[in-house]
């Protein structure tokens, strides 16, 4: 049986995340994908991987030779009323530049942005170490502290 193909779109709909995300991923290789003429196409196995990373890109190991800070992994999500996208910009291109700039024992990060238009909310969803979430936390309360001082 011939394994199932999605388009760009059809992945960032299951993903619930836009397109050009999910175009990003492709050639960042978070998402394995083939370029087809000149289109991409997901296979069903890439989209299952992508979605259980955490569980697919780590092999079970005994949990008493690792430890304890390698082994915890915490998320949040961060949302905030938007009426114009300024603020959540500016808020996504300060986590982008702490990812780019990354410290290496924060190990496997994620970070995804969703805009709902119809709620005018932005929501940041952030996995990793706790210091990884100290840091991207604290730097929010920072830009905020600063918003209050003007």
């Amino acid at each position: 049986m011939k394994e199932k193909l999605y388009s760009v779109e059809e992945a960032a709909q299951i993903l619930d995340l836009h397109p050009k995300t999910v175009q990003r991923f492709i050639r960042e290789g978070g998402i394995k994908g083939n370029k087809i003429g000149r289109e991409w196409r997901i296979p069903q196995a890439s989209l299952k991987e992508f979605t259980h990373a955490e569980l697919a890109e780590n092999p079970v190991t005994n949990n008493s030779e690792t430890e304890l800070k390698k082994r915890i992994h915490v998320s949040a999500v961060i949302e905030i009323d938007e009426t114009n996208s300024e603020e959540a910009s500016r808020i996504s291109n300060s986590i982008i530049a702490v990812l780019n700039s990354k410290d290496p024992d924060w190990g496997k990060t994620r970070y995804d942005l969703i805009y709902h238009p119809e709620t005018q909310k932005a929501r940041f969803i952030l996995y990793g170490t706790p210091a990884f979430l100290s840091q991207i936390l604290k730097m929010i309360d920072t830009l905020t502290q600063q918003e209050e001082n003007l």
